[in-house]
């Protein structure tokens, strides 16, 4: 009787032990759905054209920094040009968070995995199952707050672009156009 009862109580106990597994490797399967938005999100707002950027916002301040020979600036002149060259020192940090972000996305992506593997077949202690799914989480979590740094960034960048790189490539043009006409004065 007491083999009996011994074992309905191992039973149970390990009947309680592989649900509460399962339940955890149900929240990592979230975490990895997560992860598998965050990844769509982050590709989908991809620069593809960073170094273009970076190489025709670097020939505008070259050109005017060359060819704009006064000795006062207009003071909405200076203020465009303060915001571009802070738009084109941003372009590098913005390129180098998007590397950050997708190799973190892809170390999680097998941390879950190898965490599943470790809870699936019961590798490790039990008890650490639920802090190490807790630790991986926040680390997801971090990701997300990355990610939503990179978007913000990105668009206050590429709005400044927009808003300044065809005037400021008009007037740096219009400055070599001008020069090469005094020249041939």
């Amino acid at each position: 009787m007491q083999r009996f009862l011994l074992i309905i109580c191992l039973s149970f106990l390990f009947l309680g032990c592989k649900r509460n597994n399962n339940n955890i490797i149900d929240q990592i399967e979230s975490l990895s759905n997560s992860l598998d938005s965050l990844e769509s999100v982050l590709l989908s707002n991809e620069i593809d054209t960073l170094a273009a950027l970076s190489v025709a916002t670097n020939t505008v301040e070259l050109r005017i920094k060359n060819n704009y020979n006064l000795d006062t600036i207009d003071y909405e002149f200076g203020k465009k040009m303060d915001s571009y060259k802070i738009m084109r020192r941003s372009l590098g940090p913005l390129g180098k968070n998007f590397s950050d972000i997708k190799n973190g996305i892809i170390e999680e992506r097998n941390a879950l995995k190898n965490l599943t593997n470790d809870i699936s077949n019961n590798i490790g202690k039990q008890e650490e199952f639920e802090s190490n799914f807790k630790f991986e989480e926040e680390k997801v979590k971090q990701l997300q707050i990355l990610l939503k740094s990179y978007l913000t960034q990105k668009d206050k960048t590429m709005a400044t672009f927009h808003k300044l790189h065809d005037e400021l490539n008009s007037f740096s043009l219009e400055l070599i156009k001008n020069k090469q006409q005094v020249k041939s004065k």
